[in-house]
């Protein structure tokens, strides 16, 4: 059989919960062509789109972009008005169509060539959305070639044909033996799949690693959520790193933190074993997003528990980092409303709902990790700081929480933050609140909207408006004025002067509404201040703390973040805001993301007052009586010498997708935090490029 002359490339895979195919595109020519493109089509029935909340959503991320594409460097597209060049899409649903337009420019120059020829290169990556089943699976085509046209006619299906009276001949259809082959001279298509894009092998086999240990969170999955995150870690040192992460937890999230952990556990153990019959490990880091930060650290204890607590010890094994993003350590009790949190008691996310809302654990006959009669039935994250965890922490050479202070109601501020936070000094995002108030649109992000009628566009140009069908030319969309104006207000709200009238300079105390003086007083008892150094620089009191000086007499402001709505969070999660072409091609216009770094010591924690809320009171105090309960989880988290280092963030909705980068384009509002976490924590250069 024949290819026609405008189809270069096609390749058809099937991807399933957590797959990903990063196609990279070289082509090397003396005559570039008028027009090369990209299609990308989900192969699956369009009937689907109405089941999607049953099995995840069967859809596609994807996106194109030139190998000169960098994110901390400003990107200027040859001609932004017809092809932004950066291309991505969030959602490509059953039937529907990703097409790219692929420019041959200095932004796509790979190399110069001896023989003056010249190479170009592009990526393009295609990531499945599929969250919850197993079992599921997607297909899809991915083609490259000259006439887009053409293109369409031959991967249409027969109803749409018919319907378009233009039906394509079956002569064009190839064994699947054609499948990933090119057929144009000078285009050389390599495909990476998950298992390439996650190699277990490190690149100096006989040397000393650093083992990573990345670990998921729920309705989550490592090999597509974690991918940039891994990347990012790769890119940044230059040491033998391997970062891996065990994948059996995708999909069963629900199963609870005890089972979690333990596949976490016996996958650490195993990947420890293998690399000791090369170079061994040299030092190891822990990095979980979600609940795998409180999964990463039952692991360590079930590990401590089946192996002895010298188990790194006696590997000569350094403990390097312990990183938590977006973390529920103390549960999410204190947040949630009565309602949402007796939905998760009955079982709604399984056992680890019951984990999170800190429910006392059903009566067994089994005994996990030889613990007391006792803490059987006590909750699961109440024991797990307690020994040997406590200094097993302390090893590591560093502790670092990152949290969300606000649009994140899946894992809000405090628990995220380990409760105890210098709120006197939250006011440093003000000046960033202030910031964006003085920034003109043009640097907001803000593109101008384009027109999108078909008639004004010249002969053989594609529009770039999406169809009903959604079949389009891929863009990385413009953001409404309205929407970022929207956002600033929120903030202001969330941030503002709700108690401006404190620190107006008068000595007498301020006034405050009865509820806004119990709220002071209730975040007065968590308050701690923070510290720019890793050494404690403050005396201490007799017990070894110095408590906290936050008072009404004070007169200082007191910024605190408003109740995050656990349902709103939910759908950001679904339908979140798409960062602009200003924002992801300009490094400039974007605000800084963390506005609270700082390191608290255990000299610098108030002491927690025992005052246990028991029986009938706990109807009339359940907000206290849940406070209590964190606070007891959080004094173990900050026992003496054990000090963390809590960076706060401020990021869009959707937050608690975005601390982590979960796609690329799609969640790229946390660059900055991923930014900071490979420069701040795991080395100090960043390679020029990925």
């Amino acid at each position: 059989m024949t290819t026609p002359d405008f189809l270069w490339y096609q390749s058809r895979q099937t991807l399933k919960l957590g797959d990903v195919c990063r196609y990279t595109i070289k082509y090397t020519t003396t005559d570039p062509p008028h027009e090369m493109y990209v299609r990308i089509k989900n192969l699956e029935n369009t009937s689907l789109r109405a089941v999607n909340l049953f099995n995840g959503p069967i859809v596609l991320y994807c996106h194109v972009v030139p190998c000169q594409f960098n994110h901390s460097r400003r990107y200027v597209a040859q001609d932004p008005t017809h092809n932004r060049e950066v291309c991505f899409r969030n959602t490509v649903k059953p039937g529907q169509t990703f097409n790219v337009r692929l420019v041959l420019n200095d932004n796509s120059l790979l190399a110069h060539n001896a023989n003056g020829s010249r190479t170009y290169q592009w990526e393009c990556q295609v990531m499945s959305q599929i969250v919850i089943n197993t079992h599921s699976t997607l297909t899809f085509l991915m083609m490259v070639g000259s006439e887009l046209e053409n293109m369409q006619r031959i991967s249409r299906s027969v109803l749409t044909s018919l319907t378009k009276g233009d039906f394509a001949p079956p002569d064009h259809e190839h064994d699947r033996h054609e499948w990933g082959k090119s057929y144009r001279r000078g285009l050389d298509v390599v495909l990476e799949q998950t298992d390439d894009l996650w190699p277990p092998a490190p690149k100096q086999s006989d040397k000393p690693v650093h083992l990573v240990i990345v670990t998921h969170g729920i309705f989550s999955n490592l090999t597509a959520d974690m991918l940039y995150l891994r990347d990012r870690l790769m890119a940044t040192t230059a040491e033998n790193l391997v970062v891996d992460g065990f994948r059996g937890n995708a999909g069963h999230t629900e199963k609870g933190i005890h089972r979690l952990g333990v596949g976490v556990s016996n996958f650490v153990a195993q990947r420890i074993a293998q690399l000791e019959k090369g170079g061994g490990v040299e030092s190891i880091s822990f990095v979980g997003h979600s609940l795998g930060g409180p999964v990463q650290l039952y692991a360590l204890k079930h590990l401590l528990s089946v192996h002895g607590t010298d188990y790194f010890s006696r590997r000569h094994i350094r403990l390097r980092h312990f990183v938590c993003l977006a973390s529920p350590m103390l549960g999410v009790l204190s947040e949630m409303s009565l309602w949402i949190s007796w939905f998760l008691d009955l079982g709604t996310l399984g056992k680890t709902g019951r984990d999170l809302t800190l429910s006392k654990k059903l009566p067994h006959y089994v005994r996990h990790l030889g613990q007391p009669k006792r803490d059987s039935f006590r909750p699961l994250l109440e024991t797990l700081p307690d020994e040997p965890v406590q200094t097993l922490l302390r090893s590591f050479e560093s502790r670092t929480v990152y949290a969300n202070a606000v649009n994140d109601g899946i894992v809000p501020l405090r628990t995220s933050a380990l409760l105890y936070l210098d709120w006197e000094a939250l006011g440093d995002v003000t000046a960033i609140q202030k910031q964006e108030a003085n920034t003109d649109a043009g640097s907001t992000g803000v593109v101008p909207t384009e027109n999108d009628g078909a008639s004004q566009h010249a002969p053989g140009k594609l529009p770039e408006a999406t169809n009903a069908s959604g079949h389009e030319l891929g863009e990385v969309p413009a953001e409404e004025p309205a929407n970022m104006k929207k956002y600033n207000n929120f903030l202001a709200s969330a941030f503002g002067n709700d108690n401006s009238e404190q620190g107006n300079g008068e000595s007498d105390s301020p006034k405050l509404s009865k509820n806004k003086l119990r709220r002071f007083r209730k975040y007065a008892l968590i308050s701690a201040k923070g510290s720019d150094t890793l050494e404690s620089d403050s005396e201490a009191s007799e017990d070894g703390r110095n408590g906290t000086s936050l008072s009404l007499e004070s007169g200082r402001p007191l910024h605190i973040p408003p109740k995050a709505s656990t349902v709103e969070s939910a759908l950001n999660s679904l339908l979140c805001p798409i960062p602009s072409e200003n924002y992801i091609t300009n490094p400039e216009s974007r605000t800084p993301v963390i506005f609270h770094d700082k390191y608290y010591h255990f000299n610098n924690i108030p002491a927690h007052e025992n005052t246990r809320t028991k029986g009938i009171k706990k109807l009339f105090r359940y907000t206290d009586w849940k406070i209590e309960k964190q606070a007891i989880i959080a004094q173990k988290y900050h026992a003496r010498d054990l000090s963390w280092r809590k960076v706060l963030v401020y990021l869009p909705p959707d937050a608690h997708n975005n601390i982590v980068v979960r796609r690329r384009f799609a969640n790229g509002y946390g660059w900055g935090v991923i930014d900071h976490l490979t420069g701040e924590i795991f080395g100090t250069q960043i390679k020029a490029k990925m």
